[in-house]
Order: structure tokens, then C-alpha cells, then sequence
């Protein structure tokens, strides 16, 4: 990753609902252990 300059996947989410991008992701795939994101709008 590193050494290789490889591109890892670190955390994708998808969020349920609406089209602005507020709001609460859920984690599909990734190696993050965060299970969810909330983006608040400002």
C-alpha cells in the first residue's frame, strides 16, 4: 500500500433517502471499522 503505491478502499458508504448529501451513511465496504458517517449540512 505504501511501498507499492496501490489504492486501498478505506471506507464506501451509500445513504438511504434524499439527494442532498446530508445525512447518515452506512459502511458497504472499506477497511475502516466505523460502521456509519453522519454529514451534517451547514
Amino acid at each position: 500500500m505504501f511501498v507499492t503505491h496501490a489504492v486501498v478502499e478505506v471506507w464506501r458508504g451509500v445513504k438511504i433517502g434524499g439527494e442532498t448529501p446530508a445525512g447518515v451513511y452506512n459502511r458497504v465496504t472499506g477497511c475502516d471499522p466505523l460502521a456509519t458517517l453522519t454529514v451534517e449540512a451547514v
